[in-house]
């Protein structure tokens, strides 16, 4: 269901009475259960860069696994620059519309309105939590900077900018700053990566199409000769043969076409 504006007042509203003194610990727990409540989803986290560069989790709406499905997420910005997302999780496939992300847009807002707060009264904010956020703060202008990459040469919203650098770090097995510092000094891009990937099924496709072609060869050369030798029976086994590798290369070559349909 559509998350109508009056719906979103309210839920914002209902906030107002939080008390910012008693530190993120308590007041970051409060709105990301809000947040749950008004998407209707099993949890909501905050995640931050932490001091390796990687995206980790700093906050929750209450205890419980990792969900497997459906999440939306949004990035968290301080200053002009992400230091994190905010993500809401469902444990079965949903499709959010755009109500559901404005919405997780707000709420994004107002987590990075809890961490200037504390930033400017540092007091408040001590232990894991607070080496998180003084590392975000630290990594915003890097990451900052591979996103606009992303959005400029990829077509990518900001959201799915972040989100993309996140997948690449972890199938790379680097942080998510080392990821932004390599983007930013060049390196290949999705559509980049989608025409290496192109380019590779192709000549995988090309080889295998070589070998199947020689076999078919093959086997119809044995069938000229079992047809001089008066062997019809044999011939005609040899010439299915040769067919049915006529019929690999027909699969083999749709297959690659399919697959460069694909983004």
């Amino acid at each position: 269901m559509p998350i109508e504006p009056a719906q979103l007042a309210s839920s914002l509203g209902a906030l107002g009475s939080i008390d910012v003194d008693q530190g993120l610990a308590v007041t970051l727990p409060q709105v990301l259960g809000s947040a749950k409540t008004l998407l209707d989803a099993d949890r909501a986290v905050l995640m931050l860069v932490d001091q390796t560069g990687a995206l980790r989790w700093a906050s929750a709406s209450g205890p419980g696994g990792d969900a497997v499905a459906g999440d939306l997420s949004m990035p968290v910005e301080v200053a002009g620059g992400p230091v994190g997302t905010l993500d809401v999780y469902v444990t079965a496939p949903r499709e959010w519309d755009d109500s559901a992300a404005a919405a997780l847009q707000a709420y994004a807002g107002l987590v990075a309105s809890l961490l200037v707060a504390a930033m400017t009264a540092r007091a408040r904010v001590t232990g894991r939590l607070a080496a998180q956020l003084q590392a975000a703060v630290a990594y915003r202008s890097l990451i900052e900077q591979a996103v606009e990459i992303l959005i400029d040469r990829e077509g990518l919203d900001a959201s799915a900018a972040l989100e993309w650098l996140g997948t690449a770090a972890r199938s790379s097995g680097c942080t998510l700053v080392e990821m932004a510092r390599a983007v930013v000094g060049g390196a290949p891009l999705p559509s980049d990566l989608l025409a290496q990937a192109k380019a590779q099924r192709r000549e995988a496709t090309d080889l295998e199409v070589a070998m199947h072609r020689r076999e078919s060869d093959l086997h119809e050369g044995k069938a000229r000769r079992y047809d001089r030798r008066g062997q019809p029976g044999r011939a005609q086994t040899e010439r299915l043969q040769a067919a049915a590798a006529r019929g690999r290369i027909i699969d083999a070559e749709a297959e690659r076409r399919r697959a460069d349909r694909q983004p």
